[in-house]
């Protein structure tokens, strides 16, 4: 090995290490970032669902009193309102054909597909250890 190459390695290898030493301090100044981020914007992430216990079909679970629909679609696992934004009546999930509908609007929402007539409000979800949560805003401090 000359010695262009054997410096190659070597800075490499240090940068390796560097990386290795300084990835949990890194890791733990994003989650401190995030938090704060999430404390300004008001959001509060509230357990829903263990990891173990979604199914195929949609659920209704309950986040600090409001009702969340969770389903997935394509893989990946979604959360919206249980509220209609447009009479604040609660929505009905249909879970043998994956539907969402206001039964006072008369709109309806399709799980599968992600559309209908029914304007419905997404809400962020994210998986914390062993549980799926639910990210909550606080619109009494915007």
């Amino acid at each position: 090995m000359n010695r262009l190459d054997f410096l190659k390695e070597v800075a490499g290898s240090i940068f390796q290490t560097v990386k290795y030493v300084y990835e949990p301090f890194l890791k733990d100044d994003i989650e401190k970032v995030e938090e704060a981020a999430d404390r300004a914007l008001g959001i509060t992430w509230v357990p829903v669902m263990k990891h173990d216990e979604m199914g195929n079909r949609p659920e209704v679970r309950y986040a600090s009193g409001k009702p969340v629909i969770i389903f997935s679609h394509e893989e990946k696992l979604h959360a919206i309102s249980g509220i209609c934004p447009a009479c604040s009546n609660l929505i009905q999930v249909r879970t043998y054909d994956h539907v969402a509908t206001c039964m006072s609007c008369d709109k309806e929402y399709n799980l599968k597909t992600m559309d209908g007539e029914l304007s419905v409000q997404s809400l962020q979800i994210k998986r914390k250890d062993q549980m799926y949560v639910v990210g909550l805003t606080d619109n009494g401090k915007r």
